[in-house]
C-alpha cells in the first residue's frame, strides 16, 4: 500500500456525513500504534538492556521501526 490508512481517513470530505467517524477511527489508529510501539520498545528494552546498538538491532531484525516515533 502506498498510502497509510490514517492519511486516507483525514482525506475524507467535509461534506461526508462520516467525516467525524472516519478523523474518530484515524485518532483510534493512531492511539494503537502509539500504544503498539511503546510495547515493543518494553520488550526491546528487557531483551536488550541498556546496550542502545543491541536494542536497534534487535528492533530492524522483527522489522520494527518503534524507535523512529520515540524520537519525534
Amino acid at each position: 500500500m502506498t498510502d497509510d490508512i490514517v492519511s486516507m481517513l483525514r482525506r475524507q470530505e467535509v461534506g461526508n456525513y462520516n467525516a467525524l467517524l472516519w478523523d474518530e477511527a484515524a485518532d483510534e489508529i493512531e492511539r494503537l500504534r502509539a500504544e503498539r510501539d511503546e510495547a515493543r520498545r518494553a520488550i526491546i528494552i528487557l531483551l536488550a538492556g541498556t546496550d542502545i546498538a543491541a536494542m536497534h538491532r534487535l528492533a530492524d531484525e522483527r522489522g520494527w521501526d518503534c524507535f523512529k516515533e520515540a524520537n519525534k
